[in-house]
């Protein structure tokens, strides 16, 4: 073999070579693009399921972006509530003109609303029920045949601690009588479940798919640990058993529970814990606002106009810095004997600024029912 045979061998071997050479390392980098690729895909997955960030690298994984974004990007609205409990311990069963002053400053009330698209809420105790029944006046149905809310107001016992079966039992008893009449669909809420008692419990075994009108007594239900600071049985039924509870703005935003251990929301909660509980509206001026004390004129408090300036200015501030992400719930409590002629210019001022809020899409009335009835559509879209 010659020397020119030599080299076109030596050269096809080089060439050779080299081609082997290129497809190695074609291969070693399109295989470090596929680890790079899983390895960032898989990043982004844990980068997503801890931020919440829908940041995918497909188009598919874009349109699930877009998606949960626009789902989180609409305002949840700001409910308006009331309340006006027809309590337990008037005998109003028994005693008709004592019945007939509250039906007539029921119905003062709804006129009044009326003009200005407000809902209000009434709920019954057992004995304005069985007055309904023994004076042939049924104005519950009557409020809601008129659009406004209805409920049931239980007052279960908050200093003492019953068996299971006593507080259902208790329970079941007011919300039947309620039911009866007006149909158990529109009869959802009750307020007045408050109590040492597991009141849990009572009002889902009573019957009672929402939970208003929260008070300091449903902490004696919950370890002291979780509760606020310095809210020991004595401080509760001492002061603080009628301030609105939860403590703080949470309180504001409706949510499911499944006991009376704590205020935090259950994931399988099957009662809505629905506050939102500011205090009568003639307390404002003097409470200073949604979180202040207590004041100590407490049902004495006159109804005065600047009760209502300080109403306005907290449920805007309220407005202006609450998670628009949530359904929220702001609660005035009005007691039937604020609805009276002597107050009338006082109530037009109020009815009115809240239209204006409304019209200005700051707020929406709604009844207690309503309430229920936003959280069950809301998590029925989840």
């Amino acid at each position: 073999m010659n020397k020119k045979t030599l080299l076109i061998i030596s050269v096809v071997i080089v060439l050779m070579a080299a081609a082997a050479a290129g497809i190695g390392l074609s291969f070693y980098l399109s295989q470090q693009n596929i680890k790079n690729n899983v390895t960032d895909n898989i990043q982004n997955s844990s980068r997503r399921n801890r931020d919440g960030n829908a940041q995918i690298n497909s188009d598919s994984g874009n349109m699930a972006q877009e998606t949960i974004e626009t789902k989180n990007s609409e305002s949840q609205p700001l409910y308006l509530t009331t309340m006006t409990h027809l309590e337990n311990d008037w005998n109003i069963d028994t005693n008709e003109a004592f019945f007939n002053q509250t039906v007539e400053s029921m119905r003062y009330g709804m006129d009044l609303a009326e003009q200005y698209n407000a809902i209000l809420t009434f709920e019954s105790g057992l004995s304005f029920a069985e007055g309904i029944n023994n004076f042939g006046d049924n104005v519950m149905k009557e409020a809601l045949d008129r659009g406004f809310g209805v409920g049931t107001h239980v007052d279960l016992s908050a200093k003492t601690e019953m068996t299971s079966q006593e507080a259902v039992q208790i329970v079941k008893e007011h919300v039947d009588a309620v039911s009866a009449l007006v149909r158990a669909e529109n009869n959802v809420a009750c307020s007045g479940v408050s109590a040492k008692s597991d009141w849990y419990g009572a009002a889902k075994g009573g019957g009672c798919k929402a939970i208003d009108g929260v008070v300091g007594f449903a902490y004696l239900a919950m370890p002291l640990e979780n509760r606020p600071a310095g809210w020991t049985d004595t401080a509760i039924l001492k002061e603080k058993f009628h301030y609105p509870a939860p403590v703080g703005d949470d309180r504001f935003y409706p949510f499911w529970i499944n006991s009376s251990e704590d205020f935090i929301e259950d994931a399988d909660g099957d009662v809505l814990l629905s506050s939102g509980e500011t205090f009568s509206l003639a307390m404002f001026a003097e409470a200073g606002g949604r979180n202040g004390d207590r004041p100590t004129c407490a049902n004495d408090c006159p109804l005065t106009m600047d009760d209502v300036t300080a109403a306005v200015n907290d449920i805007k501030d309220f407005a202006a810095s609450r998670d628009t992400f949530k359904i929220a719930k702001y609660n005035f409590y009005f007691p039937s004997n604020l609805f009276v002629p002597e107050n009338e210019e006082i109530l037009n001022k109020f009815f009115s600024e809240m239209q204006t809020l409304q019209d200005q899409g700051v707020l929406k009335w709604a009844s207690q029912k309503g309430i229920y009835e936003a959280k069950i559509a809301e998590k029925n879209n989840l």
